[in-house]
C-alpha cells in the first residue's frame, strides 16, 4: 500500500515530462522550418506541385510521349501560364500601387481627424521632416531604399523559383522510380501492397481537393471579375485574379480583398454607399462560395474547424510569410489525408474536425 503514492507519482512525472518533450519537439520543429526555409520551402513547394502536375503527366505519359519530355511540356505550360498572368495583371497593379497616396487624401477626407492621424504616423516613422512637407513628398523621398530592398527580394525570389522549377521537373521524373525502390526495400508482399496502394489513394484524394478548390476559386474569380465589369469598376481582372489567389487563404485572404476593394470605393467613388457596395458584392459572392457551394461540392470529410484553420495559417505565415499563408491550407489537408490513411494521431483529426456536439 505504501507503494502506490510513489508508483503514482512516477506515472505523473512520466506524463509530464512526455508532454514537455512533446511540445519542445513541435518548438524545434517550428524554429527549423523558420530558420531553414530558404532549403525547405522550395523543396516542399516543388513536392506540392508535382504532386499536383503528375496527372497530367501521367494522361501525356498515355500518349506515348517519354516521361522526361511529358514533364518538360507540363512545367513549360506552367511557366507560360504564370507569366501570361503576371504580365496581364502587372501594368494595373502598378497603376493602383501609383494611386495609393490619393487614397490617403480621400479617407482624409471622409474620416474625421485622418489628417493628424496620418501626420503623426509619418512623425514617428520618418523623423526629422517638417510637419509641413507633403506626405507625397515623404512616400518620395522614403521610395530608393523601398526599392532597393524590393530589388534584392526580386532577385532572391527569382533564384529561389528557378530551384522549384528544377525540383519539380526531377520530382515529376524520378518520384515515381523512389517510390518502385521504397517497394523493393520492403520485404513483405503484403507491406508492398499496402505501400501502394496507400500511395495512390492519397495521391488521388490530394489531387481531387486541390482541383476541386482551384476550379471553385477560378469560378469565384471569373464571377467576380464579371460583376465588377457590370458595375463598371476600373481593371476588373486584377480582382477577380486576386480574389482567385486569395481565396486559397480562407478568411485571411477574403478579408485582406475586402479591405483593398473599401480602399478602391474610397478612390473611386464620394457617397458611403457606393464606396461599400464593392466589398458588399464580395463578401456576398464569397458566403455563397464557402457556406453553401464547397461544402457541397467537397463534402463533410475536408471540412475543419475555422479557429484551428485561422491559428494554422498564421503560424505558417509566422514561418514562411505569405507564400505559407497560401500554402498552409492545402498542406493542412494533405497531412490530414495522409493521417486519416496511415492512422497517425486520430485525436488530432477529431480536434480538426468542424462537428459540433449537440
Amino acid at each position: 500500500m505504501t507503494d502506490m503514492p510513489s508508483e503514482q507519482n512516477r506515472l505523473r512525472y512520466y506524463v509530464s515530462t512526455n508532454n514537455a518533450v512533446k511540445l519542445l519537439v513541435l518548438l524545434a520543429l517550428a524554429y527549423t522550418f523558420y530558420f531553414c526555409r530558404s532549403l525547405i520551402l522550395p523543396l516542399l513547394l516543388a513536392g506540392l506541385v508535382a504532386l499536383f502536375a503528375s496527372p497530367a503527366v501521367r494522361v501525356l505519359g498515355k500518349a506515348k510521349l517519354p516521361k522526361p519530355l511529358a514533364a518538360a511540356l507540363v512545367i513549360v505550360m506552367l511557366i507560360l501560364l504564370a507569366g501570361f498572368t503576371v504580365s496581364l495583371l502587372y501594368e494595373p497593379a502598378v497603376q493602383w500601387l501609383q494611386r495609393l497616396p490619393l487614397l490617403g487624401s480621400k479617407l482624409a477626407e471622409h474620416v474625421d481627424g485622418m489628417t493628424t492621424s496620418i501626420t503623426a504616423l509619418r512623425d514617428s516613422v520618418l523623423p526629422g521632416h517638417s510637419p509641413n512637407q507633403p506626405l507625397t513628398d515623404v512616400i518620395g523621398s522614403g521610395l530608393m531604399p523601398v526599392l532597393s530592398v524590393l530589388a534584392e527580394f526580386t532577385v532572391m525570389t527569382l533564384f529561389q523559383l528557378a530551384v522549384v522549377v528544377m525540383l519539380t521537373y526531377f520530382f515529376l521524373v524520378f518520384g515515381d522510380t523512389l517510390l518502385r525502390n521504397m517497394v523493393r526495400a520492403l520485404s513483405s508482399l503484403n507491406a508492398k501492397k499496402n505501400l501502394l496502394s496507400i500511395f495512390h489513394t492519397i495521391r488521388d484524394d490530394i489531387a481531387r481537393y486541390v482541383l476541386v478548390v482551384s476550379t471553385i476559386n477560378v469560378l469565384l474569380g471569373v464571377t467576380t471579375a464579371l460583376i465588377f465589369y457590370l458595375l463598371d469598376v476600373p481593371d476588373p481582372l486584377l480582382w477577380g485574379s486576386l480574389a482567385t489567389i486569395l481565396n486559397f487563404a480562407p478568411y485571411i485572404g477574403p478579408a485582406i480583398l475586402m479591405m483593398l476593394l473599401t480602399g478602391v470605393g474610397f478612390i473611386e467613388y464620394q457617397q458611403l454607399s457606393q464606396i461599400l457596395l464593392l466589398p458588399g458584392v464580395f463578401l456576398l459572392l464569397n458566403v455563397i462560395e464557402s457556406q453553401l457551394i464547397t461544402p457541397l461540392v467537397l463534402g463533410k470529410r475536408f471540412n475543419m474547424n475555422p479557429l484551428l484553420v485561422v491559428i494554422w495559417m498564421f503560424i505558417w505565415g509566422w514561418i514562411w510569410g505569405a507564400v505559407g499563408v497560401l500554402i498552409a491550407i492545402p498542406l493542412l489537408v494533405c497531412l490530414k489525408i495522409i493521417a486519416g490513411h496511415l492512422d497517425i494521431a486520430p485525436n488530432w483529426l477529431i480536434l480538426l474536425d468542424d462537428k459540433t456536439v449537440s
